[in-house]
């Protein structure tokens, strides 16, 4: 509870960034889609298809059109089944190669197809999954990379679930239902699209973040203002809600280094 009480507290100090990070046209296209979904067999509807391919950008993924046949195929065949099989569906994509002849574990894209099912279920995306420190699996088994992906996303969800449940997003929340009017999103569908904006935007500030080590590494400075430069980057990542692991990690250094820098700053700062 006390890591998503600090990434809620992260969101809701960003939480004007974040709603203006999203659209208008992504919450009509969304909605767009929900609405066909319900009316219409999508394994026919080729205007759904379509839509769907360019917002979730299938199309940029290099696959082939044998696989987003038989992902609508799959999309239309599952709407009425009481259990999303995750292992079975992806099996059946898994069977096509992309375009450079590689069969893939399309996790993302199968968390987008429940999604439409159920709107209550998260989506699983690189940036929502930066929010909670995570990453994708670097197992090339089958078995293996999909559990890893299945405990991901149980963490996600469950934190959405926390969120939801203690009211940990007001001001965020305030603002996104001000901000898209009638949006006629369930709770947990504003977590996916709050999320999703959080981890573009956590991206960009860790990316000016490297620019300042970069920047830090080619400065003609004194020994005592690198310390001061190198530590100010520390403070910055404590912003972003980093322990002492993942600093030491992301500044390539290790724990004793880190605790050199900390008593050469209070040195030189005389903290």
């Amino acid at each position: 509870m006390k890591e998503i009480r600090e990434i809620s507290d992260w969101i809701e100090n960003h939480s004007t960034e974040i709603i203006e990070n999203i659209d208008q046209e992504s919450i009509d296209v969304y909605n767009f889609l929900k609405t066909e979904f319900k009316k219409s067999n999508v394994n026919e509807n080729h205007l759904f298809q379509f839509v769907f391919r360019s917002f979730y950008r299938i199309d940029n993924a290099g696959l082939t059109p044998e696989f987003k046949k038989e992902y609508f195929k799959i999309l239309e065949q599952n709407r009425n089944k009481k259990q999303f099989d995750f292992e079975k569906v992806l099996r059946r994509l898994f069977s096509f190669p992309n375009r450079k002849g590689q069969n893939t574990l399309q996790f993302s894209f199968a968390t987008k197809m429940l999604n439409t099912i159920d709107d209550k279920m998260p989506i699983y995306d690189r940036k929502v999954a930066k929010m909670f420190s995570l990453s994708r699996p670097y197992q090339t088994e089958f078995e293996i990379k999909l559990d890893k992906y299945l405990d991901q996303l149980d963490k996600i969800q469950n934190g959405y679930e926390q969120i939801v449940n203690n009211n940990l997003l007001p001001k965020t929340i305030g603002l996104f239902d001000r901000a898209f009017k009638d949006n006629k999103l369930s709770e947990m569908k504003k977590m996916d699209f709050i999320f999703w904006s959080s981890g573009k935007l956590r991206t960009k500030t860790i990316k000016e973040v490297n620019n300042d080590i970069e920047w830090n590494e080619g400065f003609d400075e004194t020994a005592d203002q690198k310390v001061i430069a190198n530590y100010d980057v520390v403070l910055q990542l404590r912003k972003l809600n980093y322990n002492r692991k993942q600093i030491c990690e992301h500044l390539s250094i290790n724990e004793i280094e880190l605790n050199d820098l900390e008593v050469d700053y209070n040195r030189i700062t005389g903290m």
